[in-house]
């Protein structure tokens, strides 16, 4: 018996409803898990093409959020969730991808652009009258975050609606969660030897132990990022493939041979293009997913980053951690100093001890 909500269901009542399926037409199902299963299964099996759903689902939820903002507003706030936001986002769609977090972000510049608007119209101002203290006052009253209006500001500064207002920048605040050298270690051998855990964690665990991988990044990775060439067994996390120990290359491989798809069409078609296959027909896992897989058995995935960032950076030069990983430069740039930084205030705190314990003249 079918279930009254499944794929199955709504791909007859489309049937039989005799129109085209699109993915206009497949929208028309928010919130419903079965569509999203559906559409994904159309597409895998080319009857829809390809679609990049955050994009997708952000261009929606403008197009509804808008009609909810007053029209002296939505003639400000409209163009730049258009021409900044969503363009900023569909860039970043065929650069490095979008995720969950990243929309998540998107929609939350363009509600504090509108709340900062209906502030303004409430100090009975308008853009062009404001002045930096009356956009001191506003920031001091509300959380940190009201600090990313930046962007906003800074687009309207280029179409001249605001004059040279600012937004002083905050430092932003260092890493705080870090694991003990020995703990890194300890899960380390734990999934390259643990038969005990699920082989997805193993190999996700190790390489975000080992390399800082971010999980989102772990989860996108295809056979084709494992290249054997020399005797060896690399793969390609930024612009040159890094070697893999021959434990974790026979780890990887080992997950590469079980990573039967989880979808039905699937196991089908025997698509086994990501390392880590989600349920969805044709598609990886989701980054939060493996995050919390990883979570659930003891590997608490920022602080593994954080401490594998640590370690490489003690050892190597900011452009090439930023090469060999895939990394910002600007973000290399920040590990390496703050190894440096650390490692020189303990070499001072060391350098004071000596000088308490080593004997005065005469003593």
């Amino acid at each position: 018996m079918r279930r009254k909500n499944s794929g199955a269901t709504i791909l007859r009542d489309l049937l039989i409803s005799g129109y085209p399926i699109t993915h206009e037409l497949l929208d028309t199902f928010p919130g419903r898990q079965a569509a999203v299963h559906l559409r994904q299964l159309l597409v895998h099996v080319a009857v829809l093409p390809e679609r990049d759903e955050h994009v997708a689902g952000l261009e929606r939820w403008l197009q509804n959020y808008l009609t909810t903002v007053a029209a002296g507003h939505r003639s400000t706030l409209h163009p730049y969730a258009q021409w900044v936001v969503l363009r900023r986002v569909r860039h970043q769609a065929h650069t490095r991808g979008n995720t969950t977090s990243s929309i998540k972000y998107a929609r939350a510049q363009v509600s504090l652009a509108h709340g900062f608007l209906d502030w303004v119209e409430g100090q009975q101002l308008c853009l062009a009258t404001v002045r930096q203290a009356d956009l001191d006052q506003w920031l001091a009253a509300g959380a940190s975050t009201r600090g990313n209006l930046r962007d906003f500001l800074r687009w309207a500064r280029r179409c001249r609606l605001i004059g040279g207002l600012r937004v002083p920048w905050r430092p932003d605040g260092e890493p705080a969660n870090f694991l003990d050298e020995d703990e890194r270690l300890s899960l380390l051998h734990r999934c390259v030897h643990d038969s005990v855990l699920p082989l997805d964690v193993r190999a996700a665990g190790a390489l975000t132990l080992l390399y800082g991988i971010p999980a989102t990044h772990i989860a996108q990775l295809t056979h084709q990022d494992i290249q054997v060439r020399e005797g060896g067994q690399y793969i390609q996390l930024g612009k040159h493939p890094v070697v893999l120990p021959p434990a974790l290359a026979r780890l990887i491989n080992q997950q590469m041979e079980k990573s039967a798809p989880r979808s039905l069409v699937g196991r089908v078609s025997g698509d086994t293009g990501w390392i880590f296959p989600g349920a969805l027909a044709g598609r990886p896992i989701n980054g939060p997913k493996l995050s919390g897989r990883l979570l659930r058995h003891g590997i608490d995935v920022r602080a593994s980053r954080n401490t594998a960032l640590m370690a490489l950076a003690s050892d190597l030069p900011a452009p090439i951690l930023s090469e060999m990983l895939g990394i910002h430069i600007n973000t290399a740039v920040e590990w390496v100093g703050l190894v440096k930084r650390d490692w020189a205030a303990y070499l001072a705190a060391r350098s004071e001890g000596d000088d308490l314990r080593r004997p005065r003249a005469g003593e």
